[in-house]
């Protein structure tokens, strides 16, 4: 089953580079990775993320059988690479459709917004004694005698 994804992932690719030029199909493969990261990013964070696949030890022959064991984890997640791979054409797609400094634009806001969603969802949870403390500082007791006229 792998070899048919394989197969159609490079289909996509040449699709892709036939319809936007060798630059968009450059353009559609970072655009899956930088997805399929953040995807992975949003469940595990994003040092988690870079260390569970072992990203910081690739080493220089990608072919190499250690680093398709560390391919095969990250796409292990079917769900994950469809949602990736959809990323990548959509933003095809509308580039071929919109001018460029438009999709430019877009895509910085949604990767940013995501970003801040990804720190968002892995933001340390609050210990349980300040959710206990009041939310108002306290006022402390005045000496003073206060009148009302």
């Amino acid at each position: 089953m792998q070899y048919w994804i394989a197969a159609f992932a490079a289909a996509l690719v040449v699709v892709i580079g036939y319809a936007a030029g060798p630059i968009g199909a450059i353009i559609a493969i970072a655009a899956f990775s930088v997805a399929l990261f953040l995807l992975w990013a949003y469940r595990l964070g994003f040092n988690g993320a870079w260390t569970s696949f072992g990203l910081d030890r690739f080493t220089a022959p990608l072919w190499k059988s250690e680093n398709w064991d560390r391919f095969n984890a990250i796409f292990a997640d079917r769900e994950k690479v469809v949602k990736a791979a959809t990323v990548a054409v959509v933003l095809i797609a509308v580039s071929l459709v919109l001018p460029t400094n438009q999709v430019i634009i877009a895509v910085a806001a949604v990767a940013a917004w995501y970003v801040f969603q990804v720190y968002r969802a892995n933001k340390p949870a609050r210990p349980a004694s300040s959710l206990e403390s009041p939310v108002y500082p306290s006022v402390e007791n005045r000496n003073e005698i206060s009148r009302i006229n």
